[in-house]
């Protein structure tokens, strides 16, 4: 009258039951426990197939091979694709929670100049933009701005002229430089374009804004401005749209009031 646990350990048991020579005695009173499985319970002993009962855990048991190998060769390619998905990984970050901006501790106020404005002076066209463009712009929009270079004439006097030049980027809040198809072609124009971006490189502060004054085809562009853009820096077009002025104006403005701290861990996209 003992109650026996049915469960797929006995296996055995039931298969040397079902032998010719054996026979259990009372097999209609030895029952399986009411603690095995719900549909064995109270169950005559040789009612129990674990044959039909058992077959998911050999189901699971043929699973572990397949499983280690999957886990193998998806450890191998989490490992080789490790690179890859940090950075991916590192996106999903910047577009779910965005980045902090670093602003440069110093005001305008603590450089001798406010802008400088580099332009190829041998063109009239980019001459004549200042003057009746960006100077009306910066008076209306920045009128705190009063220590402005504008091109070569307003370079400090009794310097070399390319140290002149250094100078008055290294002392400036911000620097412009107006890009034209005439001025890249200038290596004068070009060597100054340089001076900037080292500076850039030196102070980790985004203080040059580049000015497109028009569009400059792709075989014409220097190597120094596809560097530029290439790298994520601001820059700004400029168009004869009226509405697409008032947005150049804003952005320009923008620019001009803030310094940001150069930041190399973001996308240049």
């Amino acid at each position: 009258m003992n109650l026996i646990d049915c469960n797929c350990d006995l296996k055995w048991l039931i298969d040397w039951l079902n032998e010719p020579n054996i026979r259990l005695k009372n097999k209609d009173k030895t029952i399986c426990s009411s603690a095995s499985l719900e549909p064995l319970r109270k169950k005559p002993l040789l009612d129990f197939d674990p044959n039909e009962l058992c077959i998911i855990n050999n189901g699971l048991f043929s699973l572990i091979p397949l499983v280690s190998i999957s886990l193998i060769v998806i450890s191998v390619l989490l490992y080789h694709y490790r690179w890859q998905l940090r950075y991916k990984l590192f996106l999903l970050k910047l577009a779910a929670l965005g980045y902090k901006e670093m602003r440069d501790a110093r005001d305008h106020n603590d450089y001798e100049f406010d802008v400088n404005i580099i332009f190829y002076d041998d063109d009239e066209d980019d001459e004549e933009w200042i003057r009746e463009k960006l100077r009306p712009a910066l008076e209306e929009r920045l009128p705190q701005f009063q220590r402005n270079v504008f091109g070569d004439e307003d370079l400090v006097l009794g310097m070399h002229y390319l140290d002149s030049v250094d100078y008055v980027v290294s002392h400036s809040y911000k620097t412009i430089i107006l890009l034209s198809r005439a001025a890249v072609h200038d290596h004068w124009f070009i060597l100054k374009f340089r001076t900037a971006m080292d500076h850039v490189s030196d102070t980790l502060t985004e203080f040059v804004v580049v000015v497109f004054l028009e569009d400059i085809p792709g075989d014409e562009m220097p190597f120094l401005a596809r560097l530029y853009l290439s790298d994520g820096r601001p820059y700004i077009h400029w168009t004869e749209d009226v509405r697409g002025q008032e947005y150049f104006w804003d952005e320009l403005t923008k620019s001009l009031t803030i310094n940001l701290r150069t930041n190399d861990l973001i996308p240049n996209e």
